[in-house]
């Protein structure tokens, strides 16, 4: 086993590094990403493709809003619940249900309508619209 560098290089003044090599962070071309656009850009090149230009935006929290949606088969299988919470109720064999005041913001189209609803909405697809009239019911548009 020889010699550690360190030792072995005493007197020598630049440690075997050249002169400029041993000072700051020169020999191994600068400190983190510098240079990347540079000496160093075959790195990106080969490894990151998409480390320049745009990556997207995301829009400020208080301006993103998510709409309460449901659809028709969740309206059917919740019927009993909104009765009870008092956000439907039963004349003969039709139901009026109140969406807007259940919190719901949309009903959308997914499911069968098996049965005569009046529902009261904030906005609708067409489709469930078409389908709820279909089975003999219809759809309010109303803001809360």
């Amino acid at each position: 086993m020889g010699k550690k560098k360190k030792k072995k290089n005493r007197g020598s003044r630049t440690h075997g590094r050249g002169i400029k090599g041993g000072r700051g962070a020169g020999e191994r071309g600068g400190r983190g990403k510098a240079g990347l656009q540079k000496h160093k850009w075959k790195s990106i090149v080969k490894e990151d493709k998409d480390y320049f230009g745009p990556k997207g935006f995301s829009r400020p929290q208080g301006l993103v809003e998510e709409k309460e949606v449901i659809n028709i088969y969740q309206v059917e299988q919740l019927i009993d619940d909104l009765i009870e919470d008092g956000y439907a109720s039963k004349k003969g064999s039709r139901y009026e249900i109140d969406l807007g005041k259940a919190g719901y913001d949309k009903l959308l189209s997914r499911g069968k309508a098996r049965f005569q609803m009046d529902i009261k909405v904030p906005s609708t697809s067409e489709r469930a619209q078409r389908k709820i009239e279909e089975a003999g019911g219809q759809v309010i548009i109303k803001e809360n």
